[in-house]
């Protein structure tokens, strides 16, 4: 099997590792970045395969080739973590930091792949930093991550940051009744009350899925509120079949109050990661979606803080994102 053969799409990464492997020109640190569903895994797997190829091309039948293939090559190294939503401090350091100074088994480089990077605490993240600023010359890191802003701005300037090019909203992996589920919170947030909140909180944590897919929804449902607030054609809507509650939300929220929310969501989704309750994210989200239309856009209020200035960036992020899961492209 060639060593890509596993792996569909990602033509340009896969063209860049290649090159990078064939050219020697090996970075100490990569981010791979691709949203839930994409082929962040297999891509470092191969990449890391074809490092170590003894005929540098992952032939697949090299020593190195099928002791990778059967899951045990002793130089690419899967840091793993106990807990589903938390890589802790002394996971990264017996894994990783104190194991990376022990030079290659048989190999020339020792690997390390750490999935779902962006559940790294600070104080992981930190231990972390301190092997990139000095990294011995064999080792090769590898993070993956839904979002790459999750890391520290000191590790992403030691590393190379890769995006996948087929990202996936999450939105075509949900089953229709979790969608479903996920819209009619947003459907009834304008009236709700706390009580109403916590059980939407909990009926979004009951579907254990991936919060960046459940905030996806939303992303598509507010770009839809704003479609409608601006157009009025139904053809131009995702989710055509809310356009009942998607009419309801447009004549109820200013423009300002949905740009002030998408913002939130961002806000919501980059707290869930970081380990704020989930619950308690999700009810402050909704208590910003619940109030009364003013007259003047810039006097609305309501008890949710607004984001720092610094988290502005990513409310154009959120719109691109989901005109990019739409479909749509603007002109």
């Amino acid at each position: 099997m060639g060593n890509w053969d596993h792996i569909s799409g990602q033509d340009t990464l896969k063209q860049y590792f290649s090159q990078v492997a064939e050219n020697k020109k090996i970075s100490h640190a990569y981010i791979l970045e691709g949203e839930p569903g994409t082929p962040k895994k297999e891509l470092a797997g191969a990449f890391a395969r074809m490092l170590q190829c003894e005929n540098g091309n992952g032939c697949g039948e090299c020593h190195s080739c099928r002791a990778f293939d059967s899951g045990n090559h002793p130089d690419i190294i899967y840091v793993t973590h106990e807990k589903q939503d938390i890589i802790r401090i002394d996971e990264i350091r017996d894994q990783l930091v104190n194991d990376i100074g022990i030079r290659p088994y048989s190999s020339p480089y020792k690997i390390y792949i750490v999935d779902e990077a962006d559940k790294m605490n600070v104080a992981a993240q930190n231990a972390l930093l301190k092997t990139l600023e000095e990294p011995p010359y064999y080792g090769i890191i590898i993070l993956l991550t839904v979002n790459s802003s999750y890391f520290l701005p000191t590790i992403l300037s030691r590393s190379m940051v890769l995006k996948l090019e087929n990202h996936s909203s999450g939105v075509q992996l949900l089953e229709e009744t979790q969608r479903t589920k996920i819209v009619s919170v947003l459907n009834r947030a304008w009236s709700a009350d706390r009580t109403d909140m916590a059980e939407a909180a909990a009926l979004w944590k009951e579907m254990d899925v991936p919060i960046q897919w459940i905030m996806n929804v939303v992303r598509i449902w507010l770009r839809d509120v704003l479609v409608w607030k601006e157009c009025k054609d139904r053809t131009l809507l995702i989710l055509q079949d809310e356009i009942r509650g998607i009419q309801t939300a447009a004549e109820n929220y200013t423009f300002a109050q949905l740009n002030r929310i998408l913002l939130l969501v961002d806000r919501t989704e980059k707290r869930i990661v970081f380990h704020v309750s989930f619950e308690l994210a999700v009810e402050e989200l909704l208590a910003a979606m619940r109030g009364k239309k003013q007259e003047d856009e810039d006097s609305w209020e309501d008890s949710a803080p607004f984001p720092d200035f610094e988290e502005a960036r990513f409310l154009n992020e959120s719109y691109e994102n989901a005109m990019q899961y739409s479909g749509h492209q603007e002109e």
